[in-house]
This record gives C-alpha cells, sequence and structure tokens, in this order.
C-alpha cells in the first residue's frame, strides 16, 4: 500500500506529463534523491538541438535558500545531455511563499495542491467535494 507522499508525487508526474508531453518528445526521468524534495530532468530532442530542465518538486509552504540550493545540487549533479542551459524549475503548491527565488529559476505551481492558509490541501478534492454540495443544495 502506498503512503501520502507516493500519492502526492503521482499527481506531480502527471502534471509533468501534462506540461511536457512525451508526443512532443519530452523524457522525463527521476533524479537523485535531494535533500529537499523529489527531484526530475526532463530532455528531448527538437529539431536538431537538445533543450531540457531540472525540476524540484517541494510541498513545503515556503521555498527556502536550501531549496534552491537542492536544485542547483541537482542541475549539477544530473547533467541534461546536450542542453547547453537547461531551464531551472522549482514546482510548488499553489500559494506557497516563492519570494525568495532568484532570477533565473522558474516557480511553476501545481494545478492539484494548493495552501489555503497554512493547510495544504488537494484541489482537485475541493472541487469536487463543492461540486457535490452544490448539487445537494439544489
Amino acid at each position: 500500500m502506498g503512503s501520502n507522499e507516493d500519492i502526492m508525487h503521482d499527481f506531480v508526474m502527471k502534471e509533468l506529463k501534462r506540461l511536457f508531453p512525451g508526443v512532443d518528445g519530452w523524457q522525463i526521468s527521476t533524479a537523485q534523491k535531494t535533500g529537499s524534495g523529489e527531484g526530475f530532468v526532463i530532455s528531448r530532442r527538437a529539431q536538431g538541438r537538445f533543450e531540457g530542465a531540472h525540476v524540484l518538486v517541494s510541498f513545503d509552504r515556503k521555498v527556502t535558500g536550501e531549496t534552491v540550493k537542492a536544485l542547483q545540487d541537482l542541475a549539477a549533479q544530473s547533467p541534461v545531455p546536450g542542453a547547453r542551459k537547461p531551464r531551472l524549475i522549482i514546482m510548488t503548491p499553489q500559494g506557497a511563499q516563492t519570494g525568495n527565488v532568484p532570477p533565473g529559476i522558474e516557480v511553476l505551481p501545481m494545478t492539484s495542491f494548493g495552501y489555503e492558509g497554512k493547510e495544504l490541501v488537494w484541489l482537485k478534492r475541493r472541487a469536487q467535494v463543492k461540486e457535490k454540495s452544490a448539487l445537494k443544495a439544489a
């Protein structure tokens, strides 16, 4: 039986596959464990050139310098073959505090998870509950 964390990362992988679809040539591989979240290396060859990105997934409420360093370490340890300047991306739940992210690092908000106050919630589940409540009330 899987843990909640495994299920959360399954949703993250679905989001990454939606953003970087295999039909467009993207390949997504899991990077070595990082100190702060799960990492992915994404790459493809398109029109004779290589493109890629390093993605660090963090479910923390605040992106810290430690998270940024973990992403930079991930990029150093797992180079994207052939890509000259791969993108650096931190994937966080919606509503996470990302003000400390330096320029050159992209922030990608998750569509499945977000913060409501201090609570991490599954957004799709909340939407389903609201729809069912509305139907019952009608």
